[in-house]
């Protein structure tokens, strides 16, 4: 078996109390059947708090005090950690922030950035994305009989390093990075919805080409006119939102983050929104940091686009990297304002936190947002280019 990480991924370490967002606060603890099974024989004291502190369910849960678990003690330390140590937490608590996404005999993992410690991991060094790749002895898991054939995962994982490489360019500009993986991942998806697997890897060499050579990528061919996309994007903004919206709140920090975007832009024109976008960007570029976005986009690539192996969507995994980027950019443009047009590690640090904890910790809000970047306009290809290309 294979195991991929990020090249980061061992540097992870929880710093507990240090913690300015806790991960024991605000959220339900699950507590995985083996572990609930264990908690029930702990003797003594400790064994019956343990007990009067779990409910039964569907899923079986702490009950949280005052939004907190009822472990976490007044020195933000876990007592479970403390009177059993580390190897007695739930699978929920020892896994976080990690992610894994399996396949054929691969298994990948990464890193959440709702967790501010992985945020300074993956923000604060200007080093290009790359992952390591490590043979793993152990059996993760019976293969499914249904899974798509060797030649599929091969030209996703294929598809998706090239997307990551397309997003690496750095000679390119930061639009025409992320309209050039759209373009990719859609004639990606075009053979795949003919089944035509020699052709996709057609169209991964044809643009691989382009990588090596320095060539231009589709964005800057078709959209090297200056087209001014000021007003649809605004268009496209207020609609995002409402989709946004629409999620379950997971924490009043993204609601007030969100409604403070519409407080801001709702009620003046297009053009200011454009012209606060602009100078933010313009801002970002000279402080020599764009390459937070990189990282920021190659970040849901990596962690969503080999989920095409079973859902054959490659297109809809990539363009969750243009419209998270989209969401936290304007996200940052507020707090750029706010700041007094500054905008610091920290900034981006905790932006990027409050996005990631409110989309990719609940199902619900993954299975909403599957659902609309299908069916709504604002997520099709075209109107993300719209809203991508407005400053090219």
């Amino acid at each position: 078996m294979l195991l991929r990480v990020p090249y980061y991924y061992k540097e992870f370490k929880c710093i507990a109390d240090q913690c300015q967002d806790s991960c024991c606060i605000g959220w339900e603890i699950d507590i995985d059947e083996d572990t609930y099974e264990y908690y029930k024989q702990v003797k003594g004291d400790f064994g019956k708090r343990l007990r009067e502190s779990m409910e039964a369910g569907e899923e079986n849960t702490f009950v949280l005090k005052n939004g907190r678990c009822p472990f976490l003690n007044d020195r933000n330390l876990c007592d479970i950690c403390v009177e059993l140590g580390e190897e007695a937490l739930s699978q929920v608590c020892t896994e976080y922030p990690r992610f894994v996404t399996e396949y054929g005999n691969v298994q990948e993992k990464c890193l959440a950035l709702s967790c501010e410690v992985v945020g300074r991991l993956v923000f604060e060094r200007s080093t290009p994305f790359y992952y390591e790749e490590i043979e793993q002895q152990e059996y993760f898991g019976e293969e499914d009989e249904e899974e798509a054939d060797s030649q599929m995962i091969r030209m996703m994982e294929q598809s998706r390093d090239l997307a990551i490489a397309l997003m690496q360019r750095r000679e390119v500009s930061m639009e025409h990075r992320i309209a050039d993986v759209l373009h990719f991942a859609w004639q990606v998806q075009e053979q795949i919805n003919q089944e035509d697997y020699e052709e996709i890897g057609q169209v991964i060499g044809q643009w691989k080409q382009k990588v090596q050579s320095g060539g231009k990528g589709e964005s800057e061919q078709k959209l090297s006119e200056k087209m001014d996309f000021t007003k649809e994007a605004f268009c496209c903004l207020k609609q995002r939102l409402e989709i946004f919206t629409g999620m379950e709140v997971l924490d009043e920090e993204w609601q007030k983050a969100r409604d403070h975007v519409k407080e801001v832009f709702f009620h003046q024109s297009p053009e200011y929104y454009g012209q606060a976008v602009k100078e933010f960007m313009d801002a970002y570029d000279r402080s020599g940091r764009l390459y937070e976005y990189e990282h920021l986009c190659v970040y849901f690539l990596f962690r969503y686009c080999m989920q095409s192996v079973y859902d054959y969507n490659f297109y809809n995994h990539a363009a969750v990297a243009a419209a998270s980027y989209l969401m936290i950019r304007d996200m940052d443009v507020v707090r750029f304002l706010d700041r007094g047009k500054q905008f610091s590690l920290e900034d981006r640090i905790d932006v990027a936190r409050i996005y990631s904890k409110e989309v990719e910790h609940s199902e619900e809000n993954l299975e909403y947002l599957a659902e609309a970047f299908c069916y709504e306009e604002v997520f099709q290809r075209e109107r993300l280019l719209e809203q991508i290309s407005f400053l090219f």
